[in-house]
């Protein structure tokens, strides 16, 4: 047991790696933590974290959401609505609403699955990718670019320029003192906008008409616009990007649930879910105190800025029983990582398409992964957690050389990669051409089972591995020395497997085995 006070510096490195012993610490000892060094107060548990984000009379929006931004007393310019109060965050809010609507983000994921593809096609072969580099950096801001009007080719510049801004230096608080939200770098993209109108966001922001917090119907002008895109190139590219990267990280932490989700896909909704509650991208939100309020028999005077802990509150056994487990299967309570009321996310729906397409695209391609801790790094920010680079393998990944398996799984003689759990035979199959020996690894689930075989001619994924009593039954699609499909049925009594494959038009051959 730790005996000494608790301590939470959210700028420290250690911390910012593992934030949840610090996290449990605050909820059960200092529900309400003063931080003198920094000068902030911040709350832990879910119901003081709910009730606060709700409370916009008490905790106000308009002095900054950020911490360093509202210790720094910065003017807010017009049109950063994030950084708003009613009424006028009611009105530019309400410019957005008509926009990203859960009907209409929905209505993308045609687009969003090209775009995944796009970037996961060429990666299958070799069997490795990064989740931010190959996916989270790529999909996310070609969905928003393709929103707003960005020409493609432009569209990482604009991503490049986001990340940037967030970056700080390890161990130190972010400087506000030259931040800008203008919008710079969009101008050129504005004025054309202003002559050639395009069915774009951009475009749609240009013309809207609108009355404002005076009563005055007017436009928005141009410096209001360029804020508005900046905010959102930003923001639509920050969540989901981080999102896909701890969806990579969890997974592969927990490979049983991820063949749960790949045998039934119904799963990948509430997956998404517990994903954004364990891991969220945003792990606080701040806000400045207007006015005296008291938590815990404390006094948090006027003036005071306050962090609302979203990473603490959504592991609080308070409201979600075993809050430390991560379980797709968890009954489903409404988490706070898109934070609560009139400021909750507006892009929440689209990063939530995004993050189920992402997923159910990577187990089209890649059943099984292992990612490669000691060359990730995460994101040097303060304002979001996530990786800014994640590496990982998959099956088809058979230079063992080049990889560090995860700390689940253990090498196998040769260059082969031992899947967590796994079940290993050595397979003869008596095929026209003459034997052909393989290796196999099965990971059981219930009735059905994931794996690969590996031969002289590669490795193949098992598919539709289905269990029934002592027989095994899958499918696979071979590629060497011709592309062919496969289907196997096999008995197993105790370490030995007999049974036939069918070759498709070079008719069956018997299967033999021995457990390994």
């Amino acid at each position: 047991m730790n005996t000494s006070p608790v301590r939470w510096d959210p700028y420290d490195p250690a911390f910012f790696a593992n934030p949840y012993p610090t996290y449990a610490r605050l909820r059960d000892e200092s529900p309400l933590y003063y931080n003198e060094q920094y000068d902030f107060y911040a709350v832990s548990r879910y119901e003081d974290v709910r009730r606060g984000l709700l409370d916009r009379d008490t905790f106000i929006s308009g002095r900054g959401a950020i911490l360093e931004f509202i210790k720094a007393n910065a003017p807010v310019p017009s049109g950063v609505f994030i950084f708003e109060d009613p009424p006028l965050h009611t009105v530019h809010r309400g410019l957005l609403n008509r926009v990203f609507t859960p009907k209409k983000m929905t209505a993308l994921e045609p687009l969003i699955r090209q775009y995944c593809a796009k970037a996961l096609d060429p990666l299958v072969e070799g069997g490795r990718f990064d989740f931010v580099a190959d996916l989270g950096a790529q999909m996310p801001m070609r969905v928003i670019g393709m929103l707003l009007g960005i020409p493609e080719e432009d569209q990482q510049a604009v991503r490049r320029r986001a990340d940037s801004a967030l970056i700080t230096e390890a161990g130190k608080p972010m400087d506000f003192s030259e931040h800008s939200f203008v919008g710079e770098g969009f101008e050129e993209y504005l004025d054309w906008r202003a002559k050639h109108p395009s069915d774009d966001l951009m475009t749609e922001l240009v013309n809207a008409e609108f009355e404002d917090e005076t009563g005055t119907t007017r436009r928005l002008s141009r410096d209001e616009v360029l804020i508005f895109v900046n905010i959102i190139a930003s923001a639509g590219n920050e969540t989901t990007n981080r999102l896909i990267g701890w969806t990579g990280k969890v997974l592969a932490e927990h490979p049983d649930q991820r063949r749960q989700i790949y045998q039934d896909r119904e799963l990948i909704p509430q997956t998404i879910e517990e994903v954004l509650r364990y891991e969220p991208p945003p792990p606080h939100i701040a806000r400045y105190v207007a006015r005296d309020t008291e938590f815990y028999g404390t006094k948090v005077p006027a003036g005071s800025a306050i962090l609302f802990l979203v990473g603490a509150a959504n592991r609080d056994e308070r409201k979600f029983a075993d809050g430390e487990r991560f379980d797709i299967q968890r009954a489903r309570l409404p988490h706070l990582t898109f934070g609560n009321g009139a400021h909750s996310c507006i892009g929440n729906a689209l990063a939530r398409v995004e993050g189920r397409v992402a997923l159910d695209e990577l187990l089209n391609r890649f059943p099984e992964w292992n990612v490669e801790l000691d060359k990730a790094r995460l994101s040097c920010t303060s304002t979001v957690r996530g990786w800014e680079t994640l590496p990982a393998y998959t099956l088809r990944a058979n230079d063992n050389s080049k990889a560090r398996p995860a700390e689940s799984a253990t090498a196998l003689p040769g260059d082969a990669v031992r899947l967590a759990g796994a079940e290993v035979w050595k397979l003869t199959l008596k095929t026209p051409m003459g034997p052909q020996e393989m290796s196999a690894q099965i990971v059981r689930q219930g009735d059905g089972f994931t794996g690969r075989i590996d031969s002289p001619m590669g490795s193949e994924i098992m598919k539709n591995g289905k269990i029934a009593g002592d027989t095994l039954t899958w499918t696979m699609e071979a590629t060497k020395p011709i592309k062919i499909k496969l289907s196997f049925e096999a008995k197993v009594v105790g370490d030995k497997m007999t049974g036939k494959a069918k070759l498709g038009l070079f008719g069956s051959a018997a299967l033999t085995g021995q457990r390994v």
